[in-house]
């Protein structure tokens, strides 16, 4: 569909349409099994990594990468693929191989490097002490698209007003920050930030090449307010990188998967997501991650709300103890009830829950 006109494809599909990654899934499906059949127990099981179309094999010797290397190609004949020869590699993450160290994938650089004992790395608590830690940052690729396109954004937007040229900024910087927050980013983070406080400082300057540095700091980032170095117009700021903070990701567990039915492993990890750090987890916790009307786990596409239980207009009070998550419609059930007199009955013994708040979706991508 190009501007409202189908067309109808003979081949392919479209670039950067969002059934390609399914797609590639599909194909690539049993990738990983091949490749641990391929090993005896002698040999040293490889570890194997897919995120769609994108793969990385892990073994200890080079003859172990090599024999992967192999394998997939003579797997990916039978369907009908090939490994590209420009993005395929062999690399050591911790010592120079062909005159390279570790590689890109997905936006980041992943190395090893030597350190002392306080520092060293550990297969598991049981194991001796690696000599080697593994260290995962945003790539130089990455970071470099990045500030170009926050440059290009500042430059086309010259004559807009300072609130509108922060509306283009902060989905880009929010979007980026969070992608890459969960890993070694917080010194990549200031250096980004640093970046676009230049751009933004030249933006002003083309904006009023007849006025002083001290005007234009003052005008745009109202360092006579004493607040520091803020690039707002009072009623929109924005979200400079450095705000967005590290989180580190915790790998699911085996084949879990948040359609398998185990809900209590899926409701305790998503209480622990960054999105419900805040109050919605530890209401989440606080109730065994039930709804309080209904008592069912929540599931995956739920919408949840939080509200009062005794409300505001009533002299409830904004503390953890009058709040409480509810399944949206189950929301809805109890304000039916209130109509009618009868609010809760049958369900909890707690005061009312009202003062309606905003609806939250709980996604199986909020939770991997």
């Amino acid at each position: 569909m190009d501007n409202g006109v189908f067309e109808e494809t003979t081949s392919g599909t479209p670039q950067g349409g969002v059934i390609s990654p399914l797609l590639a899934n599909i194909a690539l499906h049993g990738m990983e099994t091949v490749i641990l059949k391929a090993y005896r127990w002698k040999e040293g099981k490889p570890q194997f990594v897919r995120y769609a179309d994108d793969f990385v094999v892990f073994h200890p010797t080079e003859e172990g990468v090599k024999k992967a290397q192999t394998v997939l190609e003579t797997w990916l004949a039978d369907i009908g693929l090939e490994l590209k020869p420009s993005k395929t590699k062999i690399t050591h993450t911790l010592r120079e191989y062909q005159g390279t160290r570790g590689f890109d994938f997905l936006g980041w650089t992943i190395r090893q490097f030597p350190v002392g004992k306080t520092h060293t790395g550990r297969a598991n608590q049981n194991t001796p002490p690696l000599g080697f830690k593994t260290i995962i940052t945003p790539s130089k690729e990455a970071v470099h698209h990045h500030t170009t396109e926050l440059g290009e954004v500042v430059k086309k937007n010259l004559h807009v007003s300072q609130g509108q040229l922060i509306k283009e900024l902060n989905p880009k910087i929010h979007g980026w920050t969070n992608y890459h927050r969960t890993v070694v980013a917080a010194k990549t983070f200031q250096n980004c930030e640093h970046i676009l406080f230049q751009q933004l400082q030249q933006w002003a300057k083309r904006r009023h090449p007849h006025k002083g540095r001290h005007w234009r700091a003052d005008k745009y980032w109202h360092v006579d307010e004493g607040n520091g170095w803020t690039f707002t117009d009072q009623r929109s700021k924005l979200w400079t990188h450095s705000l967005t903070h590290i989180q580190r990701h915790v790998k699911v567990k085996g084949q879990a998967s948040p359609y398998d039915g185990n809900l209590l492993y899926w409701s305790k990890r998503l209480s622990k997501h960054y999105m419900f750090s805040g109050t919605l987890g530890k209401l989440l916790q606080k109730q065994d991650r039930k709804c309080r009307w209904c008592g069912l786990l929540f599931q995956d596409g739920d919408m949840v709300e939080i509200d009062h239980i005794t409300p505001k207009s009533f002299g409830g009070g904004e503390e953890l103890s009058n709040k409480c998550v509810l399944h949206n419609h189950c929301h809805d059930q109890r304000h039916a009830k209130r109509d009618h007199g009868a609010y809760d009955k049958g369900h909890t013994t707690e005061e009312p829950c009202a003062e309606k708040s905003a609806s939250t979706v709980l996604k199986p991508s909020e939770r991997g």
